[in-house]
């Protein structure tokens, strides 16, 4: 049985809506229920991405970028597109910066996701056009409780979002020019991290006759009449920041997909690990936990919401994306540092039916080169299975197993087989009971059941043990350890058989990762 993918060929088959220009369909969401994933070219799509620094997309400086994503072996980068420099005059679009992206990434063989640094860039206005910023008439900053203006634009500034919607909408009309047979933008950030700091909320003149006007009717919940603080007592500020940046980053990305409908994804600085204070600890009015249903509801034209991580703890990672897994929402890790720790957070991701995971700030020459090795070998191995196992975590059938120091073994189920991982193992001794106490923790597998007997194990520096479920007098067995590889078309060549010593106490995965097709008894 060469074809690795018999039992899932079908989910393979299906596309997306048509093409602009081209013969391949567009890039598209599918899924449901919390497991979704991007379909490029009629297949599935994890999105391994690197992400350069905020000030590196111009040309002088895309060298160093280019050399750390091609040892990364990521599929997909992420770079910036700067208002104040595709619109240095008003009404005057320059895309001279986003054709050296979309040329370059042909070149180096990738996808380009596409960060629009418009009206709100980590909570604040830095990426502004120099003409918006002059003219605070027109264009209204956001103002504190005391009436000073701040460093970011107004959400209730008509023109200032007027504005934005062109500029959003004449770069995706320049991208279904450039790019609509290729499909090297395969989608786009509206926004970075929006939100409002240095105040929970506005207190512009429009903002505050807002304010004390009734709750919109879809967010009164019945109480007619009712004001903000009315209807939300201490939490009222917030809330309407929340309102009023979803509405606002809404209308943006709507504008742009009447263009060209890419799928579009906002980020979010999260409010986790402790943090508790909007507009101060974190942008207020942000996609964060506490407002996400909000959030989901006013911006109907954004596809995914996804989480900006930078922790090295598995609990604490988890508490920041968990919760954006819903019915209506796809986990998708937009961010997370460069790191060895961080390695672990992609295959987790892969197992839940996530969008992808990502790492920011890679270009920095030298800085994480050990981060780059292990990431890069990783990647190596995921991007070649992930067209496969994409499917299999829609329908549950792949579990991650993530080393963490101190916590108990993992342990999971895929129909009548358990997997155990264990971490820090001695050829001859028994599993540890939990992983070991050390600074880099960096065990990492997912296994994947492809039908009733046939399963594909992909990790590094970890034991995979599988023992049946079941409690009978049959054999259960691990009857065949294949290693190998899957190419383009999802077909697998194995390159030779584990046994013996490679077996006799669990698959023993290698620190440089490994991938193993096993076969079980029924």
């Amino acid at each position: 049985m060469r074809g690795l993918v018999s039992a899932c060929a079908a989910a393979l088959l299906f596309g997306c809506s048509a093409a602009f220009g081209g013969v391949t369909p567009m890039p598209c969401m599918k899924g449901h229920d919390g497991h979704f994933h991007l379909e490029i070219d009629g297949r599935p799509f994890f999105v391994l991405a690197a992400q350069m620094h905020n000030s590196s997309a111009w040309p002088e400086y895309l060298p160093v970028f280019w050399k750390a994503a091609d040892a990364l072996s990521v599929n997909t980068v992420q770079a910036p597109v700067y208002w104040e420099i595709m619109e240095p005059a008003e009404g005057h679009y320059d895309f001279s910066m986003v054709d050296t992206l979309i040329t370059q990434t042909r070149t180096h063989r990738k996808r380009l996701a596409l960060l629009w640094f418009g009206t709100w860039k980590n909570g604040a206005g830095h990426y502004v056009p120099l003409w918006m910023k002059r003219d605070t008439k027109r264009f209204p900053r956001l103002r504190d409780a005391d009436g000073r203006q701040l460093d970011g634009m107004s959400p209730f500034g008509s023109q200032t979002l007027e504005k934005d919607k062109q500029a959003f909408s004449a770069l995706m009309k320049h991208l279904r020019e450039r790019d609509s047979v290729e499909h090297t933008v395969i989608m786009v950030q509206v926004e970075n991290e929006p939100g409002l700091l240095g105040t929970v909320r506005d207190h512009s003149p429009e903002a505050e006759a807002a304010f004390h006007a009734s709750v919109p009717a879809n967010l009164a919940n019945g109480a007619r009449g009712t004001d903000w603080m009315g209807r939300f007592g201490n939490d009222a500020a917030e809330y309407f920041a929340a309102w009023s940046v979803s509405r606002y980053v809404n209308a943006v990305a709507a504008a742009g997909k009447a263009e060209y409908p890419l799928p579009l994804y906002v980020n979010v600085w999260l409010r986790y690990r402790g943090l508790t204070q909007p507009g101060i600890e974190y942008p207020s009015g942000g996609a964060t936990v506490n407002v996400l249903d909000l959030w989901k509801r006013e911006s109907p034209a954004i596809d995914v919401i996804g989480t900006d991580t930078y922790t090295g703890n598995f609990a604490e990672y988890q508490a920041g994306v968990l919760p954006y897994q819903r019915i209506d929402n796809a986990p998708f890790l937009s961010e997370s540092g460069i790191t060895e720790e961080n390695a672990r957070w992609a295959w987790d991701m892969l197992s839940r039916g996530a969008l992808g995971a990502s790492v920011f700030g890679v270009d920095d020459p030298g800085l994480h080169d050990a981060a780059i090795r292990l990431h890069g070998a990783d990647n190596r191995l995921l991007a070649q299975a992930a067209p496969v196992l994409v499917p299999l975590a829609t329908r549950g059938d792949v579990v991650s197993l993530i080393e963490e120091p101190g916590a108990p073994s993992p342990t999971r189920r895929l129909g009548n087989w358990i997997i155990k991982a264990s971490y820090g193992t001695q050829w001859g001794q028994p599993d540890p009971s939990s992983a070991p106490i050390r600074d880099k923790p960096v065990g990492r597998a997912v296994v994947a059941r492809l039908d009733e007997i046939h399963f594909l194990v992909i990790g590094a520096a970890s034991r995979i043990g599988l023992t049946t479920a079941l409690h009978d007098t049959s054999l259960h067995e691990v009857r065949r350890v294949e290693q190998g590889e899957i190419d383009a078309r999802g077909v697998w060549h194995g390159t030779r058989i584990w046994n013996g010593d490679e077996t006799d106490s669990g698959l023993n995965l290698p620190p440089e990762g490994v991938m193993l097709r096993v076969e079980l008894s029924p």
